[in-house]
């Protein structure tokens, strides 16, 4: 492949991430500010076991959206290929392919959703009426539903390395949708016009990302009597069937412990714990504007670049995931309580312990962000088809029976043990092994250096921060500095010489600064 044309497919790569990850974090930083003010006005205005309600049905959601079975992943993957040669007629053929089964799983998924109803009695321990819980319940499920509707196209976008459109109209649709419900917690305190809000705003997002979409690839309605083709369709088959079980394990991890919470704990304990979900949801909406902006370019390399310099890119994108996901960690252990504390009132902080904990499992969860990302964008689902299953019944087990004798804290200890031990031990070396082609040994003594120095870090600032006396705002301010001052001194001290440190280095400076004479990796 001619030098030149290598050169202008990593910058132009490089650019879009760029433009990717500038409004993806922008607008995530606004939207996350107003999001908090909603909260916090919410904690004032909305008794705990609406809080809990709000993330109960957002994790039962979680689970009846399985149905999707990972195949808007398997689209992604499979739209890298025609969108870089402009095949305009598979382009098309897929995205109708897609359309048709969206519709299908939306409707099992409303089907299932009326199915749940009769049971919620079971599943939440709450003193709302359940006459009103099931109204709810039904808007939750209208929403989700509109995304399988009208919503599809959004994944054109994203495999077109174009994230950055997607995230500016869903951001600053959610924008509006907190202003709303600020105006809704203060003069009404109705969780019926809450709900509804947010299937109405949801509605009118998705149907403006259609449009877009549309708008931009008029080939999908041109070509009507296109066909997948044969290759297309293994590659589309063998890769959802090994996303079914990636899909339901990951229903089974990541929604299941508020249901075990509400279930085994209670509704207003979940309450408290969505706050610090809040946190979380919020900081990896902005943590994670990296390898959502990155995925497509990934698989754009796939298709036209060498495993070595694919795994050259790994290893840099590794350290910087790495840097921004322990300083998150590392700083909300401090100023997590004194947030809650200071916004939604000392009665709604968890013990240190959990709040720890919490943190603990975020960080092992953004942690193998970087690895989902080259997961999905090599298409190596079937080739990990094995581990999610595994996964999944892993946490479920552990976590009912050290919820049983632990309650919260044994829950989140479940989650913790089922990273650690099953998705930490056996994804990379199918990353490595099947998509890099080479050893994962180095991949696993570094993470675990890392977690050792992260560790290290967080006992020093807690220390130190303990000895402060101030506390509020300028409290959370000053803990803050002290844990970032004290974590930039560390990175420098271990990084400075390190070479993939370097090559973020440059990235950047290609990026941001000049791209004249400089040849990215």
């Amino acid at each position: 492949m001619d030098d030149n044309r290598v050169t202008e497919r990593r910058l132009n790569r490089i650019e879009k991430a760029k433009l990717n990850t500038t409004i993806m974090l922008a607008t995530s930083i606004i939207m996350g500010v107003v999001s908090f003010a909603e909260r916090t006005i919410f904690n004032r205005f909305f008794i705990a076991d609406y809080l809990g309600l709000y993330s109960f049905f957002n994790n039962v959601i979680g689970v009846l959206s399985a149905a999707d079975l990972g195949l808007g992943t398997s689209i992604a993957f499979a739209l890298y290929a025609p969108l870089e040669y402009r095949q305009e007629d598979q382009i098309a053929a897929i995205m109708r392919f897609f359309r048709k089964a969206y519709q299908i799983v939306g409707t099992v998924i409303l089907l299932c959703g009326i199915g749940v109803m009769p049971f919620l009695s079971f599943l939440l321990n709450t003193e709302i009426p359940l006459s009103s819980v099931r109204l709810y319940f039904l808007f939750f499920i209208f929403k989700t539903v509109s995304n399988y509707y009208f919503g599809y196209k959004e994944t054109l976008l994203a495999a077109n390395q174009e994230q950055y459109k997607i995230t500016l109209v869903n951001n600053v649709s959610w924008t509006i949708l907190y202003l709303i419900d600020i105006a809704i917690s203060i003069f009404t305190q109705n969780f019926l016009l809450y709900s509804i809000s947010i299937f109405v705003i949801n509605l009118i997002r998705a149907a403006i990302l259609n449009i877009m979409t549309s708008r931009e690839f008029p080939e999908m309605r041109k070509y009507k009597g296109a066909r997948i083709d044969q290759a297309n369709i293994r590659h589309l088959i063998r890769n959802t069937k090994g996303l079914i079980m990636s899909k339901l394990s990951s229903v089974l991890v990541s929604t299941t412990d508020s249901i075990l919470i509400s279930a085994m704990v209670g509704t207003a304990f979940l309450g408290k714990y969505s706050n610090y979900q809040m946190i979380t949801t919020g900081l990896m909406t902005v943590s994670t504007v990296l390898p959502k902006s990155i995925t497509a370019g990934v698989g754009n390399a796939g298709v036209t670049e060498s495993k070595r310099m694919i795994s050259k890119s790994f290893d840099a994108l590794n350290l910087a995931s790495f840097l921004i996901y322990s300083s998150l960690s590392i700083i909300l252990i401090n100023i997590s309580n004194p947030i809650i504390s200071t916004f939604f009132g000392k009665d709604r902080a968890l013990p240190m312990s959990s709040v720890i904990l919490i943190w603990i499992n975020f960080y092992l969860n953004n942690q193998r962000e970087i690895l989902l990302t080259f997961k999905s964008s090599l298409g190596l689902y079937w080739e990990d088809r094995k581990r999610p299953m595994i996964e999944g019944l892993t946490n479920l087990v552990i976590s009912i029976i050290l919820g049983y004798w632990w309650d919260f804290n044994g829950i989140i200890i479940g989650t913790i043990f089922t990273n650690i031990a099953i998705n930490l031990m056996i994804e990379p070396r199918v990353i490595f092994h099947d998509g890099l082609r080479s050893s994962a040994f180095w991949y696993y003594v570094t993470v675990i250096g890392r977690f050792t120095m992260s560790a290290i870090i967080t006992i020093i600032t807690l220390v130190i921060n303990s000895f402060l006396p101030f506390t509020g705002i300028l409290g959370i301010l000053i803990k803050a500095i002290v844990s970032l001052i004290v974590i930039i001194v560390a990175f420098m001290i271990v990084y400075h010489n390190n070479p993939n440190a370097k090559i973020i280095s440059d990235t950047v400076k290609i990026a941001f600064l000049d791209k004249r004479n400089k040849n990215p990796v």
